[in-house]
């Protein structure tokens, strides 16, 4: 994905939850519009954090996911074999690199995590972190022992 792609991206996702609450205001949207309180979120295993499919297939590697995770939760040092960029669409998205330096990703700007770096992840909160993820191939997640 080239970078003007992954801008439009990031737009999109920086709008999507200023527009997502527009589904409860206008009981006609035709189903144009979809809440995240309505996308079929699904247990990660970790305790705080889900995700969801929003488009996409992962037989081609075109899924964009969503991530929510309530405040305080962190997710523990972990890598993906692929790149990924994230773009916060609610809350703030802490990013933690191995030497324990701390990002705040909000509405705004966007991450790029290379393939196979070590990192962790904290919603800081007050409100649950939601963030749209676009990864470089297939999904996965790996916890060092």
């Amino acid at each position: 994905m080239n970078l003007k792609t992954h801008i439009m991206a990031g737009f999109l996702a920086l709008h999507l939850s200023t527009l997502a609450g527009v589904v409860h205001a206008n009981e006609t949207n035709s189903n144009h519009l979809i809440n995240f309180d309505d996308v079929a979120w699904q247990e990660t295993g970790l305790e705080g954090a889900q995700m969801a499919v929003l488009w996409g297939s992962d037989a081609d590697n075109s899924t964009i996911y969503a991530f929510r995770i309530q405040p305080g939760v962190e997710i523990p040092p972990h890598t993906h074999r692929n790149d990924y960029w994230g773009v916060a669409v609610q809350g703030n998205w802490v990013h933690i690199d191995a030497a324990g330096h701390e990002d705040i990703s909000a509405q705004g700007a966007y991450a790029h995590i290379r393939g196979g770096e070590l990192h962790s992840d904290r919603c800081a909160g007050p409100e649950v972190c939601i963030n749209l993820l676009d990864f470089d191939g297939a999904r996965d997640i790996a916890f060092p022992e």
